[in-house]
């Protein structure tokens, strides 16, 4: 009996062994997937922050120039105060500038999601895919229209974008396309050239198209339109409950869709004077302080840094736009890990604004740059609002991040 019991004992030694083997094999696939996907969207990333610092600088020294060296009234637009007709001589040069810089320097920005959608679709399936990623991340920003029957009349109707989110879909869909191409379609070499020159970048692009207009474009608009109808229906239960959704909405996806979404159904309220746009203009820069300043406390924090070191200039530049009002600057630290990064910063906006809003803080100039917050009714409530919500991102986020380190499922170059 003895004998047989141990007999017994090692044939289930056996096999838990192998159950632990099957448990680590699992552990270790789903490691090296997540290692494989992440090394992809750090290639996007890495190609993508000269184009946000380059437009986010020059869009910022575009209002630097009328509302801090001319101190234009923050209420007036460079060409309401060029309207007036005060400014003439240097100081009607420099508004032009201003104008120029403003409008080149945000059009930068329309070019951050293609660039990152190119280069990650390339850093996938290779240069055939990049041009392909560009597109889709392109079509992201400005959806095509589509022919629609409207009152018994064909009409083009433009859907609503999908954003960055939309651009990452279709960066990982067309490059694992091409990468699949390449591998399934194989001709003598003498044909090469049109492989790779001809077909495989025109099957790209029909891709894309598809998927952009027939699937990732169409559920987005459904994800914003649904959010949009949300945000119409609260705005009128309660200023605290307004507070919540506008801040999440604002936040969401730092400028695209949701934002704008929300940006309109803001000002309008404010500008009937139904409801103030607090909540608003902090959730635009609270994303890109709190995870501006994680570049800058983690070591303090945690002992060691906890981003690859092309984040920390990212951080520094994600600070300065946002007290000059832009949030893309915190675009990278979304995209690299959008599952945790976005809920966090979308949460901690959240905290933030509430804050200031039930500490009596009230602003109904719908502008978030330093400038306007001489015009904010309650600024100490709004500061401590503003530094809640960001301390909290890059405390957590930290945290976070060492914590992935520590276990191995991070890497930091």
């Amino acid at each position: 009996m003895a004998i047989k019991k141990r007999v017994v004992g090692l044939s289930g030694d056996k096999s838990t062994t192998q159950g632990n083997k099957n448990i680590q094999s699992s552990n270790s696939n789903s490691k090296s997937m997540w290692t494989e996907i992440s090394r992809h969207i750090m290639t996007g990333i890495s190609y993508m922050i000269p184009v946000l610092i380059m437009g986010g600088l020059i869009g910022a020294f575009s209002q630097i120039i009328p509302y801090v060296i001319l101190g234009i009234d923050p209420s007036l637009s460079i060409t309401d105060a060029l309207a007036t007709g005060e400014f003439v001589g240097f100081n009607e040069t420099l508004l032009k500038l201003a104008d120029i810089m403003a409008s080149f320097g945000f059009t930068l920005f329309g070019f951050a999601i293609p660039i990152f959608a190119a280069y990650t679709a390339n850093s996938i399936g290779g240069k055939t895919a990049l041009i392909a990623g560009f597109i889709g991340g392109y079509v992201a920003n400005n959806p095509i229209g589509r022919l629609k029957l409207v009152d018994g009349s064909w009409e083009t109707v433009t859907p609503v974008a999908s954003g960055f989110l939309g651009g990452i879909i279709i960066a990982f869909a067309v490059g694992y396309f091409v990468k699949w191409l390449n591998e399934k379609i194989q001709l003598p070499h003498n044909w090469l050239a049109f492989k790779s020159t001809f077909l495989i970048p025109l099957l790209s692009a029909l891709f894309t198209l598809i998927a952009m207009i027939y699937i990732v474009t169409p559920i987005g608009g459904v994800v914003n339109n649904g959010i949009k109808n949300l945000l119409q229906s609260a705005g009128k239960t309660g200023e605290m409950v307004y507070a919540i959704i506008l801040s999440a909405t604002t936040a969401f996806d730092l400028g695209g869709p949701v934002n704008k979404a929300a940006g309109f159904v803001a000002t309008a309220f404010t500008i009937e004077k139904t409801l103030p746009i607090t909540a608003r203009v902090i959730a635009i820069v609270t994303p890109s302080i709190g995870l501006g300043l994680s570049t800058l406390i983690d070591e303090k924090l945690v002992g060691r840094r906890v981003y690859d070191k092309q984040f920390y200039q990212a951080g520094k530049t994600s600070i300065f736009l946002a007290f000059m009002g832009i949030s893309e600057g915190a675009i990278p630290f979304a995209l690299e890990r959008p599952g945790f990064v976005i809920p966090l910063y979308v949460i901690c906006s959240v905290i933030g604004s509430v804050t200031a809003v039930a500490l009596g803080a009230e602003q109904w100039f719908p502008e978030s740059a330093i400038w306007a917050w001489p015009l904010v009714d309650g600024i100490i409530p709004y500061i401590i609002g503003l530094a809640v919500g960001s301390i909290l991102i890059a405390v957590i986020n930290v945290l976070y991040r060492n914590r992935l380190i520590k276990k191995g499922e991070l890497e930091i170059l």
